[in-house]
């Protein structure tokens, strides 16, 4: 009996996670390459960008000593945005661009949600 409802278990989870995939809604691959093509041609963002969790997240590249990463996370927002791409509820994240070169580490110097257009 015990054995019957862990299995019974596993397959309802196995069903929810299914289900919560299948609903999961992911920018077309034209969108990104349009984000990622604006973010490139503002000199503030000098590596292309990476998308994470399901394209929620995009990662971005800045030389930290001559930039706030809370402002470069807004202005990332604000030319997606003007370029009226469908980025509300998308969160950036901004990481020291040299670091990761140096060291491999991936220190958050910044970030925003990009509101609704």
């Amino acid at each position: 009996m015990k054995r019957n409802i862990i299995i019974l278990l596993i397959a309802a989870c196995v069903g929810v996670t299914l289900y919560i995939n299948s609903q999961t809604k992911r920018l077309p691959d034209a969108v990104k390459q349009q984000a990622e093509d604006t973010l490139l041609a503002d000199a503030l963002f000098p590596a292309r960008p990476v998308w994470w969790e399901d394209d929620k997240i995009l990662a971005l590249g800045v030389v930290a000593e001559r930039t706030n990463g809370e402002q470069a996370a807004r202005k990332a927002c604000e030319l997606l945005t003007a370029e009226n791409l469908p980025v509300g509820g998308l969160r950036i994240e901004v990481y020291d661009i040299l670091e990761i070169q140096r060291n491999d580490e991936w220190t958050l110097i910044g970030k925003a949600v990009c509101n609704a257009n």
